[in-house]
């Protein structure tokens, strides 16, 4: 699974499109550069979380993976799912 080299706004009305009440219009800001995947928070109303052993932990900004599975307010899913919706949106 690849991603152009990119900067993608995930959210309610971002490339990334997240349907969730909780989830900002634009919630965070993916970018995608040599196979390396930079993840911010964009001010979000309810944040962003790594989700590790099943809790949330707080997450500004920073690399992630394709194996780490992400909250963005209350909905939860993985970079492959982001992955994924990324390359349909393309």
């Amino acid at each position: 699974m690849t991603m152009q080299n990119k900067t993608y706004v995930i959210g309610r009305r971002g490339h990334i499109q997240l349907f969730d009440k909780t989830t900002s219009a634009r919630h965070a800001e993916l970018v995608v550069l040599d196979k390396q995947m930079y993840l911010t928070d964009l001010d979000s109303t309810n944040g962003t979380y790594l989700m590790e052993q099943g809790k949330r932990m707080p997450f500004k900004e920073g690399y992630i993976e394709l194996d780490q599975t992400l909250s963005f307010g209350e909905h939860i899913c993985t970079v492959r799912e982001l992955v994924a919706r990324a390359a349909l949106s393309s």
